[in-house]
């Protein structure tokens, strides 16, 4: 019995899911806070920001909600992949 190629291919697809995840992450953390620090008087009279901050607020959450789904996948994908080992041995 051989390990199941696909098993591996899928992780490394998780992997790069994750690091672009978080790349994401960070560029909405720092749209957020050029926005806090640009924004000029009472931040809740200012549209735009409000605009902004909306808007990473949602791309935020989505972000958080796929990286539940990866790290369950994931933790799938390790199960299956251990499975193996007491074969290779």
């Amino acid at each position: 019995m051989s390990i199941r190629p696909e098993l591996e291919s899928e992780r490394q697809l998780l992997v790069a899911e994750t690091a672009a995840n978080t790349k994401a992450l960070k560029e909405v953390e720092d749209n957020i806070l050029n926005t806090l620090s640009a924004s000029q008087g009472n931040i809740l009279e200012d549209e735009s920001a409000i605009e902004i901050l909306d808007s990473s607020k949602k791309i935020s959450s989505e972000i958080q909600k796929k990286q539940v789904v990866t790290t369950e996948t994931e933790k799938l994908i390790n199960k299956n992949r251990f499975a193996y080992r007491p074969i290779a041995k």
